[in-house]
């Protein structure tokens, strides 16, 4: 029993890091007064430590699948924590600028790594209900450690803004922990082309993900100017929504294998119900409560649509091929991220359109169209 229990917490507590690249935003004005005098570097430059991790992510959760079949899951698992662990800290130590940008690239390296190997591992040790439950609650132990990171860089920062970089050291207890309890898994003896598959349902997911990327960044990053520019609405309400929007994400991951258990794949049509409610409300209310629950709605069933998507993957394909129809579903709501101000913000300003509700107008949509996605995978 204390082994099974260690076993869930070490596979669960690699999703810490998953998206930990965030953590260091709360010091980005503190950090470009460091970087602007001894690098004579602009803000966006210094803001692009946040977001430059996420195109090295996109390339390794693909090239991942390579190096699985060479190093074995667990390797390439404590390989990726080594690269986030050492190249979180470096920066704590430099000021050089450009070092510092390596390093962040490498931070995104070491993420990308096992980005995909997080949902797939589970599907090496856990079957059925159980297999749920634990994809539901990596996904919660994803917006736990999202939380968690950012909290402590925050209060890091407190010490001085290079300090924020000393959240990486997160990662050593992590990274022993999860190298005790977890095997290494080999499977030397499949070919290494049948670990790629292509067909409609992978489509379909992909096309999936895409939407429900551009739905959840655009709620996060829309319902601030919707509320403060539009509705004249404190920022104090607008970041109470985005708590909520996040905590509501965190309660659905563990609530998640429940859901699959009375009502098995129909949780992904719930799910994006939701977030088309969720974004409706947005379009046709500024009622105080109402955003509350729109908020929940959207946090809830991200969560939700993610889980249902990893979920469907690990029951209808075969285990050498789990984790690379997972690294497409990710790499595709990567992009729709990356793609969001376009078709949100850039879009609608061509059109000369409305720019405050117009962006729900469009999620709404895509999670009509995402409904009908769903009746369209083979729901084995």
């Amino acid at each position: 029993m204390q082994k099974n229990i260690s076993l869930k917490i070490a596979i669960l507590s690699i999703s810490i890091f998953l998206m930990s690249h965030l953590a260091i935003a709360p010091a980005i004005p503190k950090l470009f007064e460091i970087y602007s005098k001894t690098n004579n570097v602009g803000l966006a430059s210094v803001e692009s430590l946040v977001t430059i991790p996420a195109l090295m992510i996109t390339i390794f959760v693909l090239i991942s699948n390579f190096i699985i079949k060479f190093l074995g899951k667990k390797n390439t698992i404590l390989l990726g924590l080594i690269f986030i662990c050492i190249s979180g800290i470096i920066p704590f130590f430099v000021t050089d600028f450009k070092i510092v940008l390596i390093c962040r690239l490498l931070l995104g390296i070491g993420i990308g790594l096992y980005n995909s190997i997080s949902i797939s591992i589970i599907s090496d040790y856990y079957e059925g209900n159980e297999r749920a439950t634990m994809i539901g609650l990596r996904t919660a132990f994803l917006n736990i450690g999202k939380a968690l990171t950012t909290f402590i860089a925050g209060y890091a920062l407190l010490l001085g803004a290079n300090y924020t970089y000393l959240v990486y050291l997160l990662v050593v207890p992590v990274l022993i922990f999860f190298y005790i309890n977890v095997d290494n898994k080999k499977d030397t003896a499949t070919p290494l082309k049948s670990y790629f598959t292509f067909d409609k349902n992978v489509a379909i997911v992909m096309i999936i993900t895409f939407f429900v990327g551009i739905s959840y960044i655009g709620a996060t990053i829309k319902i601030p100017t919707l509320l403060i520019k539009h509705y004249n609405i404190s920022t104090i309400f607008s970041s109470n929504l985005l708590s909520i929007l996040a905590l509501s994400g965190i309660i659905s991951g563990f609530i998640f294998g429940q859901l699959v258990k009375k009502i098995d794949y129909k949780v992904m049509i719930f799910m994006i119900v939701l977030m088309l409610l969720g974004n409706s409300i947005f379009i046709f209310s500024n009622n105080n409560i109402l955003m509350y629950v729109a908020s929940i709605f959207i946090g809830a069933s991200f969560v939700g649509i993610m889980s249902s998507i990893f979920f469907y993957i690990s029951k209808n394909y075969k285990k050498e091929q789990i984790n690379f129809v997972t690294s497409m579903a990710i790499v595709a709501g990567n992009i729709g991220v990356i793609l969001t101000p376009v078709i949100l913000t850039k879009i609608p300003e061509k059109l000369n359109l409305e720019l405050f509700i117009t962006p729900f107008y469009i999620t709404s949509v895509i999670m009509i169209i995402n409904i009908g996605l769903y009746f369209l995978l083979n729901k084995k």
